[in-house]
């Protein structure tokens, strides 16, 4: 949830003008601890396609956990990035909309999800695939922000669904 109200935040005060608060890579950090839960919730209900979202969610909370700290305090100011950080940060950002996909796959078929949220994670991973990369480019925020709204609810729905006694869905080959 505190990704996507990262995202919400970065998109709304660059929309209304203000500027960028740099807050797209801690956010990154935070879409990937919630990606692990989402791994996490599935146990081992996945199957091969559990497996490969959960392979990535480790890795994407292993490149965040990088990538956090080198932009709080290596980062230079200006357009181009240097290298080891530019490699990280998209592999990082990749990985966590690669991994959704795969995760909101197993989501859907296993029914981890009450009802109508079950195709939420597979909904904001293919979103996130394309729409954002492509116009993050020409500087439009608007999918940002709608990506960053539908994480909050997948993180919400997380949230919410801990405490209650979980069906026991079929396993996903």
């Amino acid at each position: 949830m505190l990704g996507g109200v990262m995202w919400v935040v970065k998109g709304g005060l660059i929309m209304l003008g203000g500027p960028d608060p740099d807050l797209f890579i801690p956010a990154q950090l935070f879409f990937a601890l919630g990606l692990l839960g989402l791994h996490t919730r599935l146990a081992e209900r996945g199957g091969r396609l559990g497996r490969i979202g959960g392979f990535l969610a480790y890795a994407t909370v292993a490149l965040s956990m990088v990538d956090t700290p080198y932009s709080v305090f290596f980062a230079e100011d200006g357009p181009q990035t240097p290298f080891p950080f530019n490699v990280t940060y998209f592999s990082a950002g990749l990985a966590i909309f690669v991994g959704l996909v795969f995760l909101g796959i197993v989501t859907a078929r296993a029914h981890a999800l009450p009802g109508r949220w079950r195709t939420l994670p597979l909904i904001i991973g293919l979103a996130g695939l394309l729409p954002v990369w492509v116009l993050a480019f020409i500087h439009l925020e608007a999918p940002v922000v709608v990506l960053g709204v539908g994480c909050m609810l997948l993180g919400y729905v997380l949230w919410a669904q801990t405490g209650e006694g979980l069906q026991q869905p079929v396993r996903v080959t």
